[in-house]
């Protein structure tokens, strides 16, 4: 039955139009296994210049303003594991074989403390240094068979799929600006680590247009750099 209602929800997303409904049918499936609180969101680039896009988060509100007000994000140990790893994990099943900092202890204490039982990380990578991670969490004991994590796997790797490929779906700061075809494509070029001059011999114009038509692209943006412009692009879903 879950593994049926799994495989509907895949062939749903690839049809639905209706983000919200197809994230309310993704926490339903989840709920299916024991999980009843998920969060959705990604991240690229490094330090001061690392820009975020969140897809959808229902923790628990209590929960939640433990987690802003402690400004635990930079630190959470899950998320710093997601950024290292490829597949799905349980938290249970990794936390002894991490080496936390103060910070990172806290927020385990602080987690058990709540009541969370268990907690499942799905990292995702992308393109330019995208990254992004769908967690799942349970009040109560969860076991998992093998079928299982591929299920839950394949459920949180479908509903980021369809937020990401939605550019002005989720919280990203701003609305994206209206760009033409020459300038997403002169940025997807450069993306691909293509030079202005490379870029030119692409698309067949001068290195001085394309040269132009990425500086549009990073005044309708408001920014300053190239490479961020690259990022922004890469997490909401035009790159």
């Amino acid at each position: 039955m879950r593994a049926q209602a799994a495989f509907r929800f895949v062939e749903r997303c690839k049809q639905e139009n209706d983000i919200p409904a197809l994230i309310e049918e993704f926490q339903a499936r989840i709920a299916d296994f024991g999980f009843t609180a998920s969060v959705c969101g990604a991240w690229s680039g490094v330090g001061k210049g690392r820009m975020y896009r969140f897809y959808f988060n229902n923790w628990p509100a209590d929960w939640l303003a433990i987690y802003e007000r402690g400004k635990f994000f930079a630190d959470d140990p899950l998320v710093a594991h997601a950024r290292s790893h490829m597949t799905l994990f349980l938290w249970t099943e990794v936390q002894a074989h991490i080496r936390l900092t103060p910070q990172a202890i806290k927020i385990r204490d602080l987690t058990a403390a709540y009541g969370w039982r268990e907690i499942i990380g799905v990292p995702i990578h992308g393109p330019a240094g995208y990254q992004g991670l769908v967690s799942l969490a349970s009040l109560s004991d969860v076991h998992l068979s093998s079928t299982d994590r591929a299920l839950i796997h394949l459920l949180a790797l479908t509903i980021h799929d369809r937020c990401h490929s939605s550019p002005d779906f989720g919280w990203q700061g701003s609305a994206t600006p209206n760009l033409t075809a020459r300038e997403l494509e002169c940025v997807q070029w450069a993306a691909a680590g293509k030079t202005d001059w490379e870029i030119g011999q692409l698309m067949n114009i001068t290195a001085a247009t394309a040269h132009f038509h990425i500086e549009k692209v990073k005044k309708k943006l408001g920014i300053r750099s190239r490479v961020q412009a690259i990022v922004l692009m890469t997490l909401r879903g035009l790159i």
